[in-house]
C-alpha cells in the first residue's frame, strides 16, 4: 500500500481554510446590510403608506364583527354547562 499524502487531505476543521474567511465575511455583510436596509425602509415615507394601508386591511368592518357575533353565537358550550342542560331536562323529564 502507498503511503498517503497528508497536505492533500481535506481538513478536520475550517478554522483556517479560505472557505473559514469567506463565510465570515458574508455573514458580517448579512448581519450589517440587514439593519441599514431595515433602518432604510423605516425612515422612507413608503413605509408609512403601508403601513396605514395594512391597517385599513386588518381593521374589523361591522359586517365582519356582525359576522364573528353569529359564529360566536353557536360557540362550544363549556362541561358545566352542559352538566346544567343535563340536569334540567332530566327534571322536565321527572315532572312528566
Amino acid at each position: 500500500m502507498a503511503s498517503i499524502d497528508t497536505s492533500k487531505r481535506k481538513p478536520r476543521r475550517t478554522q483556517g481554510t479560505p472557505s473559514f474567511k469567506y463565510r465570515n465575511r458574508f455573514a458580517y455583510a448579512f448581519l450589517a446590510i440587514g439593519p441599514v436596509l431595515f433602518g432604510l425602509w423605516c425612515l422612507t415615507p413608503m413605509q408609512r403608506i403601508t403601513n396605514e394601508k395594512l391597517i385599513l386591511l386588518t381593521q374589523q368592518t361591522e359586517e365582519e364583527k356582525d359576522r364573528r357575533a353569529l359564529f360566536e353565537f353557536g360557540a362550544p358550550r363549556t362541561a358545566e354547562f352542559i352538566r346544567e342542560a343535563i340536569k334540567e331536562a332530566d327534571d322536565l323529564a321527572k315532572e312528566r
